[in-house]
């Protein structure tokens, strides 16, 4: 819509309101201004536009052919003015736009889309662009401002980066399902004799791979540690019997054939999830915080 940039607002709505109610006195009721006002703002416009968009009679107000065109379009720019002022409202709210998420594996199928759930059926017009990636990355791509904030597993980061825990989860054992101790309820970790762990390298996913060497180290075991592997290859080596690894429980429902998860018996390792963006004025972050520490105590997640 082509919009006369001389239009004033105020006029445009005093006309609509008088030509929807065919009458000043009543148009200047419902917008609470005096009648003298109310046709001062008419004359105004039409001198404007250089048209007669009113005809005025002692008993009535007649819309012209040339107001009635007007109408239309004047409804239209009012709507248009109101649905942009809401907007950017909301956009200051932090409940429109576009939110950028990075994450990682440790999230990717329990915390990430409960998550998304919760954004969607609060604050539909939020539009949220999630992408997994390894935990070692992130300090990169938020730096380069690739995302917006970065969910993943505790660990540090530079000093003008913030954080704030949002999850603590259980960690599990991965074992073969053909291993012995696979039918166990329950494991201790020192129960793993000789048994080789399968990780990820620090590099790729530092804050993981320091919660499971933690984890190890609090129950008093240092254990042979594979850290070739990468990505899906630590499930095939797990599964073949290679070795073992120690995993949130969330990834349960990722666990391919032939690996079983075992809890651990208590203390129960814990790993600790963060969400990591650095300094910025994006008030969606603070809606995506929102959403998560509102989940975080209905589900007990912290």
């Amino acid at each position: 819509m082509s919009v006369d940039p001389g239009l004033e607002l105020r006029q445009v709505r005093t006309f609509v309101a008088v030509a929807e109610r065919r009458s000043f006195t009543r148009a200047a009721q419902d917008l609470h201004l005096a009648q003298q006002a109310v046709s001062q703002q008419v004359k105004a416009l039409e001198r404007q536009l250089g048209v007669t968009l009113l005809r005025r009679t002692s008993r009535s107000v007649e819309v012209t052919h040339e107001g009635l065109v007007f109408l239309g379009d004047a409804r239209r720019l009012l709507a248009a003015a109101d649905r942009a002022s809401r907007r950017v409202r909301a956009a200051a709210r932090g409940t429109v736009g576009t939110v950028r998420v990075a994450y990682t594996l440790t999230t990717a199928w329990d915390t990430i889309p409960k998550l998304l759930e919760r954004l969607l059926d609060v604050h539909p017009e939020l539009k949220v662009q999630a992408r997994e990636v390894w935990g070692g990355e992130i300090t990169d791509v938020l730096a380069a401002h690739r995302y917006d904030i970065a969910l993943a597993p505790a660990t540090s980061y530079p000093s003008d980066f913030e954080r704030r825990a949002i999850r603590r989860e259980e960690l599990c054992l991965a074992l073969s399902a053909r291993d012995p101790l696979a039918r166990r309820r329950q494991l201790s970790l020192t129960s793993l004799g000789d048994r080789q762990l399968e990780l990820w390298p620090r590099e790729m996913a530092p804050g993981f791979y320091d919660a499971v060497v933690a984890a190890c180290r609090a129950a008093g075991l240092e254990p042979t540690r594979d850290e070739h592997a990468a990505g899906n290859t630590v499930w095939g080596s797990i599964a073949r019997g290679r070795g073992v690894g120690l995993v949130n429980a969330s990834l349960a429902q990722q666990c391919p054939a032939g690996v079983k998860l075992v809890r651990v018996a208590p203390p129960r390792p814990m790993l600790s999830v963060d969400a990591v963006w650095q300094e910025c004025d994006s008030p969606a972050i603070g809606t995506l915080m929102g959403a998560a520490r509102e989940l975080a105590q209905e589900l007990s997640w912290l």
